[in-house]
């Protein structure tokens, strides 16, 4: 099943505005604040330093975005479930919804991706009352992913994994011709005239990192699998994953099919091949040099490398693993730098909803009134800063899963194929959600679900791009994002 660029699902604000709800005539949108005064910054910080802050922002936040006065018909839970024996849990906030009795509930799984925490999703928390009065009975949960937020942070047991991050391949490109708007493809990818990459230490490259990816995948998949088991649920309806998390909840999937009927991948990190993927087969650089391509199917496409700089990638090994714990060290000065980073970023939904028609187009429901005001954004950016400057293990892991250039060195265009050669029946669908100005590579996930149809018995990938959203498009349009997810939910439960 060919998905035509010309018919992509994409988003449109069309809600179902809740009966009694009109956004108030007093209603005014909330200017930006560009800058934190060194006071507040100087509060943030003190405060980060206190035990259990991170769940005190936790709680303000639900209360904040679902406030019990206008949502006492939801159960709401945070509760930390046991995934192993050694004592090890996953932070779980939920919201649920009891529409009938007779029937089971339908279980929605969220999870985050990398530097954030289940809070990043507050935005989204509203999805929950887009599910009243259905047949069904919903239970949302929010899960900070193992290593994050106020879940467990344990090492990776296995002698591979350490401070020390090995580098990848180097790879010797010729390119002759200076950067233009002819040369360069979807803004980040320059066509080179051709490069060479030494064959025998890509081959050391692959037999030290396919172990190592291994032991990643155990990792993070066993956390979630096993949190399944803990919480008594046979079949997760509707496992969504961002970035980070969309890598593993897409892993997850290839090896416990049975236990999810729908994935929904929002911007998932890693989908396409490239040079440096371990599954890149030594014969296809046997013959140098070699003609690079922009075909992200292809494991002769660069990605970013030809426009990175060499600044770049040695902050990647050297910096960025460690530049979450560093602001807490820096104090009030990393708070600061960490707000003009952003802010801008969560205050984007004061754009978005203007250009959308505004509020009063927009907003469905009286919890929809605090999106975008400086005390939500605050907050917001409050919390983020709390669970990103504790520091994670992931803050190393990420860089032994990702390449300098943002890619997976285990692209999931591999582990899908493969996956649907071998099983063909299988029956989860999946849906992949792009912003539209989304940075990751689009045209990636496009062609993966173009793929995973043709390999499977019957079409069960499509494809959606949300409209004004970037990469984090559940923060910039969470109207479109949630419109998205219950018309996904609507029609595979009507089924």
């Amino acid at each position: 099943m060919m998905l035509s660029t010309k018919n992509l699902s994409k988003i449109h604000v069309n809600q179902i505005r809740f009966a009694s709800f009109k956004v108030p005539k007093s209603y005014v949108p909330s200017k930006l604040n560009r800058h934190i005064p060194f006071k507040s910054a100087l509060s943030i910080w003190y405060q980060s330093l206190k035990p259990g802050r991170l769940q005190t922002l936790q709680d303000e936040l639900t209360e904040l975005m679902l406030p019990t006065e206008l949502n006492s018909h939801l159960v709401k839970e945070n509760k930390k479930v046991r995934i192993d024996n050694d004592g090890n849990y996953l932070n779980e906030l939920s919201f649920e919804i009891n529409n009938n009795s007779d029937k089971p509930t339908k279980h929605v799984v969220f999870i985050h991706g990398y530097g954030a925490s289940l809070g990043c999703f507050a935005r989204n928390y509203q999805i929950i009352n887009s599910l009243q009065d259905r047949r069904y009975n919903y239970k949302v949960h929010f899960l900070d992913n193992i290593s994050f937020g106020l879940s467990s942070n344990p090492k990776i047991t296995s002698s591979l994994i350490n401070g020390r991050i090995p580098t990848c391949p180097s790879v010797k490109m010729y390119d002759p011709e200076p950067t233009t708007k002819e040369n360069v493809y979807n803004k980040y990818y320059k066509l080179i005239e051709s490069y060479e990459i030494n064959k025998e230490e890509f081959q050391e490259y692959q037999d030290k990192f396919i172990p190592i990816l291994n032991e990643m995948e155990k990792y993070y998949i066993e956390a979630i699998e096993n949190w399944r088991i803990e919480s008594k649920i046979d079949k997760i309806d509707y496992l969504v994953g961002h970035s980070f998390g969309g890598y593993w909840t897409s892993s997850y999937a290839v090896k416990y099919p049975q236990n999810l009927s729908n994935l929904i991948l929002l911007s998932p990190v890693g989908v396409e091949r490239h040079v440096h993927a371990v599954t890149n087969p030594i014969d296809e650089i046997k013959t140098q040099p070699i003609k690079p391509s922009v075909d992200p199917t292809s494991y002769h496409f660069l990605t970013r490398m030809p426009m990175l700089t060499g600044k770049h990638v040695i902050n990647w090994y050297t910096v960025l693993p460690y530049l979450p714990k560093l602001l807490r060290w820096l104090g009030p000065w990393g708070v600061s730098r960490y707000y003009k980073e952003r802010y801008g970023k969560l205050f984007k939904v004061n754009k978005v909803t203007s250009q959308l028609g505004g509020a009063s187009e927009v907003f469905q429901h009286e919890n929809d009134l605090i999106i975008g005001t400086n005390k939500e954004c605050y907050l917001l950016f409050e919390y983020l800063y709390n669970s990103t400057t504790i520091g994670s293990q992931s803050d190393i892991y990420i860089k032994y899963l990702l390449t300098p250039c943002t890619v997976s060195k285990w692209p999931l265009y591999d582990k899908f194929t493969n996956f649907f050669k071998n099983s063909p029946t299988s029956e989860f669908r999946i849906h992949f959600v792009y912003g539209e100005y989304d940075f990751m590579n689009s045209e990636a996930g496009l062609k993966l679900a173009e793929k995973i149809n043709h390999l499977s018995e019957s079409p069960i990938a499509d494809f959606h791009k949300i409209p004004q959203g970037g990469h984090n498009m559940y923060l910039d349009n969470p109207f479109d994002t949630n419109k998205m997810l219950h018309n996904i939910i609507q029609k595979q439960d009507d089924l």
